[in-house]
């Protein structure tokens, strides 16, 4: 896949805060690539990020700071002189996401249902490792399921608690949904949160969030200075971006799809609900198997 074009957000759009006029970072600050659920290579990913307007990227795969290092690599070979990568990982269980970043080693993951102390020891763990903690998508973490209807993350902490335990900010915008109540919540604790903004990207589609900073100069060091610092805003372009680049298909799915359509009539009797996987090798809710009776 190529991204041959270039957005330019700065030209149509003004950061959040109307003060925050001055500033050469246009950060996204959560995408995945291969080495975890992400559908693009971390050649792939940055080329996305340099089209769609981004200057910075940190690269969070779940669990793993690998497609980080794979993709600051990549960037420095390449395209130093158009984008920064920052190192890091999305910490990922059945009770909360968080980003981990400025870090080059991953933290071991606890158990699907970490207790609060077990959350505690990460957040200290990364701050000892010289990191930043980000809570992530909060509105998509406590998104009602069904049929259990609970929290897609059940017993998600709250942004009390959370603060309490010394994260470092929250992730406002998650691909085009603003998080108001924690936009709200980082402004009335501005002496210890910072806000900032993720595409979440796992398919190339549309941006609708640049996290922007004035950084001495853009090194990543710069820029993690900056947020740890609490001194961001952002564009928002609720829209989305165009173009849009769209995967091709695999010539084996029209080969295979008659099959795939045969084995869906015989799945049409009943209905498997898993639940949130938890990227751990479990799921966060406990399967159900609803029949429909009325068809056989």
């Amino acid at each position: 896949m190529e991204f041959d074009w270039k957005t330019d957000p700065r030209s149509y759009l003004k950061p959040m805060d109307s003060n925050f006029t001055d500033y050469n970072v246009l950060l996204d600050a959560h995408m995945h690539t291969t080495y975890s659920d992400g559908v693009l290579s971390p050649k792939q990913a940055i080329d996305y990020a340099i089209a769609n307007g981004y200057n910075a990227v940190i690269v969070t795969d779940h669990q793993t700071v690998a497609g980080s290092i794979a993709a600051k690599k990549y960037a420095e070979k390449h395209h130093s002189d158009q984008i920064t990568v920052i190192t890091g990982m999305e910490y990922t269980c059945c009770r909360i996401h968080m980003n981990l970043i400025g870090i080059n080693k991953s933290v071991a993951v606890t158990p699907p249902f970490p207790s609060d102390d077990e959350l505690r020891d990460v957040i200290d763990k990364v701050h000892d490792m010289g990191g930043l903690v980000i809570v992530n998508h909060i509105p998509w973490s406590n998104a009602t399921m069904l049929p259990w209807n609970d929290a897609r993350l059940p017993n998600n902490p709250t942004r009390e608690q959370l603060l309490d335990w010394g994260v470092d900010g929250f992730e406002v915008v998650n691909q085009n949904t603003f998080d108001l109540r924690s936009y709200q919540f980082v402004q009335e604790n501005s002496d210890r949160l910072v806000a900032l903004t993720g595409s979440d990207m796992h398919y190339p589609g549309s941006s609708y969030a640049w996290t922007t900073i004035n950084a001495e100069n853009r090194t990543a060091e710069a820029i993690l200075d900056e947020i740890r610092n609490r001194r961001t805003s952002f564009l928002l372009d609720a829209s989305g971006t165009r173009p849009l680049q769209l995967a091709p298909y695999n010539k084996n799915y029209f080969k295979y799809a008659p099959w795939g359509l045969i084995g869906d009539y015989f799945y049409g009797y009943a209905d498997k609900y898993t639940g949130q996987y938890s990227f751990q090798g479990t799921f966060c809710q406990n399967e159900v198997l609803d029949t429909h009776g009325t068809m056989m």
